[in-house]
């Protein structure tokens, strides 16, 4: 599916109630759940709350000002997240998307200081439509649901973070700009070409977790040249295609416009 990629920030704040009191505030999934005294409150439920968070040490006042079902994804709810600044005024949390949207939502789990994804259902984050946190799991990937064989789908969650931010080797650097238009695939059937016979567009690479898995031409040759990636990486130099990507266990596949 051709997507437009902004490489914006994602906002992955590791979140945890300000207090160990009632009422407890967790994630599952991707939704909140509030229990209070009276009963359970999920993100549909929610819609006027403000909750009194620390994020990261610092405490932050947070509104969900509306709740909507995503396109494509109705089990994420995309929340309008605003946060009350010093002056008590009302403010976006999330940085505009591809589509103007300034909304986010909760995902249950955590972030190694390698950048590697944690199924943890005693830690989460905000993330935004904005950021790739986000945008991989509207695309179908959503760590905590399962593929039609029953396997978790973190995996894919992970190597979706590496595709979007053009991370080939897996060390944490992007190699891509704002707009940039990709068309993708995966080995589950959640997303298919729609560029094939568009001579425009050409092979990029397959992705695993741990980045690419071999790469047939970079996304921004004057960010990185494919001579000095391969240089650098000799193991994603040589023959790659789909299905030699696919052999070397590839979980999703680029096509780029050729520049």
């Amino acid at each position: 599916m051709i997507r437009r990629l902004i490489h914006a920030a994602a906002l992955a704040l590791v979140a945890v109630p300000a207090l160990a009191a009632e009422p407890v505030l967790t994630v599952e999934g991707s939704d909140f759940v509030l229990t209070t005294p009276d009963g359970r409150l999920t993100s549909a439920d929610m819609a006027g709350v403000e909750l009194d968070l620390e994020l990261e040490g610092t405490p932050l006042t947070l509104r969900i000002a509306s709740a909507t079902p995503a396109e494509g994804q109705p089990h994420v709810l995309l929340l309008d997240l605003q946060v009350r600044g010093a002056d008590g005024k009302w403010a976006p949390l999330c940085d505009a998307d591809a589509y103007g949207r300034r909304l986010g939502f909760p995902v249950a789990g955590r972030w190694a200081p390698d950048g590697s994804y944690i199924r943890d259902p005693n830690s989460w984050f905000l993330t935004c439509t904005s950021g790739s946190q986000g945008k991989c799991i509207l695309w179908g990937y959503d760590p905590w649901r399962q593929d039609k064989a029953g396997r978790p789908l973190d995996r894919h969650y992970q190597a979706c973070q590496q595709m979007v931010r053009a991370d080939y080797d897996g060390r944490g650097e992007p190699h891509t700009r704002d707009g940039t238009t990709i068309d993708m695939q995966d080995d589950i059937g959640l997303q298919k070409w729609d560029s094939v016979g568009d001579p425009e567009f050409g092979f990029e690479a397959g992705w695993g977790p741990d980045g690419a898995v071999c790469v047939a031409r970079t996304r921004w040759p004057d960010l990185l040249k494919a001579e000095d990636l391969w240089k650098a990486n000799p193991r994603l130099a040589g023959d790659c295609t789909p299905e030699t990507a696919r052999a070397k266990g590839a979980l999703l596949f680029t096509r780029v416009k050729i520049k």
